[in-house]
């Protein structure tokens, strides 16, 4: 149910932002949400199953949350082009490479004409890098920044946060 919301937002902030890649009519949302859908689909199978597991690397992102900012931004960074392996250890990030590699030549079966090629695939392949930069570094630092806006929050919005808040939810950054 998950998969299908975020390809229904992301079908949404395509359109917000006008990148839609098919035209005209009802029917191109459709088409959008599909391509959408069968993106994340196609990145989670490569990405996070089949080279990993052939590669024996984890795809996960361990926060460091210790140390100075630009050493933590660093980490956060480099961990799209490094990871660990199945013994712990730093190694190449070949799993992630090849899985956005992959999932972005996948594409070009469902994408329109004018949306295929080398260049247009090479743009999304640097654009996933820099968009999984991005969410390590959201993760590395999201506590730190609730913490933060939580501190500066008014009493009286903390306690309607504290009633609103469900039980032993937690963010897993």
């Amino acid at each position: 149910s998950a998969t299908f919301a975020g390809a229904a937002e992301d079908t949404l902030f395509t359109k917000a932002t006008g990148g839609f890649i098919y035209c005209c009519g009802v029917g191109s949302w459709g088409e959008q949400y599909a391509a959408s859908l069968a993106n994340t689909e196609a990145r989670q199978f490569f990405g996070n199953f089949l080279f990993p597991t052939l590669l024996k690397q984890d795809p996960r992102y361990f926060p460091k949350r210790r140390g100075g900012i630009a050493g933590r931004a660093w980490y956060a960074v480099t961990r799209v082009v490094v990871t660990r392996n199945d013994s712990g250890r730093n190694t190449f990030n070949s799993s992630e490479v090849l899985g956005v590699a992959f999932s972005k030549a996948l594409c070009n079966a469902y994408y329109p004409d004018r949306q295929r090629g080398m260049w247009d695939t090479g743009a999304n392949i640097l654009g996933t890098f820099q968009s999984d930069a991005t969410s390590n570094l959201l993760r590395e630092f999201w506590p730190d920044i609730r913490r933060i806006v939580h501190k500066h929050t008014p009493r009286r919005f903390q306690s309607l946060e504290n009633r609103l808040t469900l039980p032993n939810t937690s963010w897993q950054y």
